[in-house]
């Protein structure tokens, strides 16, 4: 979701108008959808910028897992079509619930032309038995095979989130004439697709989440999607959440989340409920089940239609927006580039 100044919903009901002050801010330009430019340190270089986190069963070999990261929001207009050298960018796996990795897929670029060096690497390298740290090297744009089972894209494709961004700056008018219109239609952004089997995950039962950095220095960080933009509203909590570890998440940014559902009319009840659901921050995943969102996430799943309803209570439940990109079947699933 986005922040927005939207300065004509003075006549729109307490609700809507909470929900519009509440994820509004930025504009007139692109800004904060389920993790675009959702901060201001992002904001000086997208390639650190995550847009969104997938991770689901792999439709072609139900026996891997497919992990997604989209960085780069409306690559080749707002951001480069390439990625920081000396930058880290990793997934990140929790095995036991403890909300810290436990096993991390790093992966770094050099160069700075229209092809860059990529290289993945196991962290620690003993999480990945005896491949070593090295578990890939190539280039982008082209597919590349992984140490131990599967495969590794890096490069510019269709972005795949999709949102009726035009609608929601109109007040929250979703489904005028009982239709949407994806805002994000013709926008490209840059992807990482890793897919490994699945029994070098761990157990059936796991936590994703993604990370960037520069010289060890946290820059963003995204599990399920919107949870920065809507729930925190200061642009101090919004780096902070980014350079911040899941761990922390209950202790550090709770409270916002519960005030904002508070100040939407909801329960205390149901503001505890959803809390203890979206913290901390990391898309859980039952890599032995071929569901989607929020069983992992899927390119196709509406995970704004799932979003609307929570943070509305069930007063808003879709944006009458559904997926337009023609996803593959199989690796690296995604769509090619506009």
């Amino acid at each position: 979701m986005r922040k927005l100044v939207i300065s004509s919903l003075l006549g729109a009901s307490a609700l809507v108008a909470a929900i519009v002050m509440l994820t509004t801010g930025v504009a007139p330009r692109l800004s904060g959808a389920a993790d675009h430019l959702d901060a201001p340190f992002v904001k000086t270089d997208g390639r650190i910028d995550i847009n969104d986190v997938y991770a689901f069963q792999s439709p072609s070999n139900p026996a891997n897992t497919v992990l997604i990261m989209t960085t780069n929001p409306v690559a080749g207009v707002l951001s480069p079509t390439s990625y920081r050298p000396g930058a880290d960018y990793r997934f990140n796996i929790d095995r036991d619930g403890d909300a810290r990795p436990d096993i991390s897929y790093r992966l770094s670029f050099e160069g700075n032309g229209p092809v860059q060096d990529v290289q993945l690497r196991c962290v620690p390298a003993a999480a990945c038995g005896n491949k070593g740290a090295v578990l890939a090297r190539g280039q982008t744009g082209a597919t590349i095979p992984v140490k131990g089972g599967g495969s590794l894209r890096a490069g510019l494709f269709d972005d795949p989130f999709f949102f009726d961004l035009l609608a929601f700056r109109n007040g929250l008018a979703f489904c005028a004439g009982g239709k949407g219109t994806n805002f994000f239609a013709g926008f490209n952004a840059m992807a990482i697709v890793l897919e490994i089997p699945s029994s070098q995950l761990g157990p059936n039962n796991i936590g994703v989440w993604a990370t960037t950095s520069i010289d060890d220095k946290p820059a963003d960080r995204m599990g399920r999607p919107a949870i920065n933009t809507v729930f925190n509203h200061t642009d101090a909590d919004k780096n902070a959440f980014n350079f911040g570890k899941p761990i922390n998440d209950q202790r550090d940014f709770r409270k916002n989340i519960v005030d904002t559902l508070l100040s939407l009319g909801d329960t205390q009840a149901y503001a505890n409920a959803i809390a203890d659901v979206l913290l901390p921050d990391i898309l859980t995943v039952d890599t032995s089940n071929a569901g989607g969102f929020l069983n992992g996430r899927r390119l196709q799943d509406d995970v704004i239609d799932t979003e609307l309803s929570v943070i509305s209570n069930g007063a808003i439940t879709t944006d009458c927006v559904a997926n337009d990109s023609v996803f593959s079947s199989t690796f690296p699933y995604l769509a090619p580039p506009n």
